[in-house]
């Protein structure tokens, strides 16, 4: 009977001796260190969870509908996704550091805006340098420098990127699991027979021996 892309995926959660199988484990719980580390998307509350969701969803999904892919396909495909973690590394290290700040009194990340309010806009720069001197003197709340508007654009730019960078990586980690269970082991090269030597022909059966016959 032939096995379905969720029942190899059942197996790779069941396995619990490959390498490969404890990585892509990892993987999914690794959004849970965002709790100390305070280094991912800063809203909605519980984006750890969500992460790790998407993360199981995306391998699910790359297992069921990428099941009878190739080795050569597969390879194809996690080339895919490596440049799509990349990218969205990069691009999340950046908007982390322009867009969005740690309030010093709960040591808590959030996301700035990008559209200054018009009164703050009026003081900048007369009394204040930047929207985040103002910041600063506003008790860190960011809907008195920016507009909502762009706050939660901001948020959800941010929360876009996060997920996609963990996507990403689920993605390529679960490609680079079918393609290690589909790779053939090729037989040693010394158990090959030659292509041009022929086939040893089986040895044609003994004549029968008459009987001797008996001189008169």
């Amino acid at each position: 009977m032939a096995k379905s892309g969720l029942e190899e995926f059942r197996e790779v959660l069941a396995d619990f001796k490959s390498v490969t199988a404890w990585t892509a484990k990892a993987a999914v719980a690794a959004p849970f260190a965002d709790f100390v580390l305070q280094v991912g998307a800063p809203w909605p509350p519980g984006v750890p969870v969500i992460t790790s969701i998407v993360e199981l969803i995306t391998l699910i999904c790359v297992f069921h509908f990428w099941f009878g892919k190739s080795h050569k396909q597969l390879t194809r495909m996690m080339g895919i996704f490596l440049v799509v973690l990349c990218v969205s590394f990069f691009g999340h290290l950046y908007l982390l550091d322009t867009y969005t700040f740690v309030n010093p009194a709960s040591s808590k990340r959030y996301a700035k805006g990008f559209v200054v309010l018009p009164n703050v806009q009026l003081l900048i720069p007369g009394e204040f340098k930047s929207p985040e001197e103002v910041l600063s003197k506003s008790e860190y709340k960011e809907e008195d420098v920016w507009t909502a508007g762009s706050i939660t654009a901001a948020r959800l730019t941010l929360l876009a990127v996060w997920l996609t960078l963990f996507a990403s990586l689920s993605g390529l980690i679960g490609t680079f699991i079918m393609a290690q269970r589909r790779k053939i082991v090729k037989a040693p090269a010394g158990r090959r027979r030659p292509k041009n030597k022929p086939a040893v022909p089986a040895s044609a059966p003994a004549a029968p021996i008459e009987p001797s016959r008996k001189i008169g």
